[in-house]
């Protein structure tokens, strides 16, 4: 089974270890738009407040250390700019990448981008 993750902190990391423990064979790839995956979001007040001085302390885990404990392919700097669901492909933009985006084959897709907050109007 392909399963590719779109997103790769809190949800989709957490997804993807979830379905390795659930099935060994599964052919699993993260995609993250960012540069990090799988940090500390509930860190930040404590660097923001100087609590905790290195912001490598907010990291988790890396692309390498989910392939060496996990063998989850996690992919960074990559843009999803389009989904084919009728062939259930993923079209990526990665910066290294050419003009071209590159396609994922998936059976099985999961969308955890997360979301941007709201600044309310308040004077």
């Amino acid at each position: 089974m392909k399963v590719v993750i779109v997103g790769g902190v809190a949800g989709g990391a957490t997804a993807a270890a979830r379905i390795r423990r659930c099935d060994e064979y599964a052919e699993i790839t993260v995609l993250e738009k960012g540069e990090f995956v799988s940090f500390a979001n509930c860190g930040l007040p404590y660097y923001i407040s100087g609590d905790i001085k290195s912001r490598e302390k907010l990291l988790l885990q890396t692309p390498q250390g989910f392939w060496n404990r996990y063998r989850i392919k996690v992919i960074t700097g990559a843009e999803v700019v389009g989904i084919e669901r009728k062939d259930k492909r993923v079209l990526v933009k990665t910066k290294a990448g050419g003009s071209e985006p590159t396609v994922f084959e998936y059976d099985k897709l999961i969308l955890s981008q997360g979301a941007s907050p709201i600044v309310p109007p308040i004077p």
